[in-house]
Parts: C-alpha cells; structure tokens; sequence
C-alpha cells in the first residue's frame, strides 16, 4: 500500500501544472516524430518596449530561460531579422541532453508603446531535431501600467521521450521554464 501511495503522489507531482494560463499539447505522429503546442499568457509589471528589449536580447536570453545554454547569432537581415542558433541542455539527476534549434526571427514594434510582436519560424538542419515549427510573442499594453505577454509555439521534433513519466517530465520543465520567464522578467532591475 505504501508503494502504491508513492506512486500515486509521484504521479500527482509531475502531472501538476504549476504555471496557471498555460496550454501544452504533445502528440506522437505516426513517423516517430511529435508534434507540440505550447501556449501561455501572463502580465508583466514592465512596458512593452521594455519587454520587447529583453526578449530580444538574444545573446542573454539564458536569463530569462534556464534549459538555454548558449545563443549564437549567425546572420542578420536589416535590424528586425535575425538568425539564430540555440542549444538546449535538459538534465535530469546524471542524465544531460542537449538540442540545438535554428530560427529565422522577425521582431517589430508596431507602436513602441502599445504593441510589439517577436515571430520566430524554425529553419530545418541536419544537427537539429527540430523539423518544423513556429513561435509568436506578442506584447501588448496592459490597462496597468504593465504589458501583456502572450506565447504560442507549435513545433515537430524527433525528441525521445521515455515510457511513462516522459510527457509529466516533459511538461514539468516547460512549466518551470515559464515560470522562471515570467519571475525574472518582472524582477529585472533597469537601474
């Protein structure tokens, strides 16, 4: 009875979502791949022009999510196109992995003060498991004097995820990944 009550509060545990206004969607295609979509929506004490800034700092983005290891821009098209390259690296106790994803960026502002938008459209690469894919940020002006910031990401990989407790594990970190986005763009200091 007692292993079954560690199971059960194991299971409780990764299952649990922790970051409220989030949607994640996982699907196993029939070619191995899996398909996810990934959406979030959460307020931001800061300006928009002020969270447009940090996002797009795409040289220090690891301080706003911590399975970013490394960034490298390699290319630019004018001020609002950016090539990047990104390695992930995940670990769970020993175990590391590491996922590298390239992205063609296009972020503007339509009003530095009411409305930017960050897209991002992956670009397929033979070092990268990542086939296809899109991401769209977009910051708008609160009612306060704070911004909103909505996330949508769906993406195709050919990530393992292991029998079971994968998919919880896989969520959990997207969880806390949002979660700390959120914490330290709110408690980034300007000054």
């Amino acid at each position: 009875m007692r292993k079954i009550f560690k199971i059960f509060i194991i299971y409780i545990f990764l299952s649990s979502n922790t970051y409220a206004d989030t949607f994640i969607f996982h699907e196993k295609n029939n070619d191995g791949t899996r398909f996810f979509d990934i959406k979030f929506l959460f307020e931001s004490k800061h300006n928009v022009r002020q969270n447009f800034d940090l996002l797009t700092d795409f040289l220090k983005i690891q301080r706003f999510n911590p399975s970013v290891y490394e960034t490298e821009i390699i290319g630019r098209d004018g001020p609002e196109r950016v090539v990047l390259k990104t390695t992930f690296r995940n670990c769970i106790h020993f175990f590391c992995r590491e996922m590298i994803m390239y992205e063609s960026i296009l972020s503007y502002c339509i009003d530095d003060k009411l409305h930017c938008v960050i897209n991002a459209e992956v670009l397929p690469n033979q070092e990268s498991p990542v086939y296809s894919g899109k991401t769209s940020w977009v910051i708008k002006a609160s009612n306060k004097d704070g911004s909103k910031i909505s996330y949508k990401s769906d993406f195709v990989a050919d990530i393992f995820l292991p029998p079971v407790f994968g998919e919880s594990i896989f969520k959990k970190t997207i969880n806390r990944n949002l979660e700390h986005l959120e914490n330290s763009l709110n408690n980034f200091n300007f000054f």
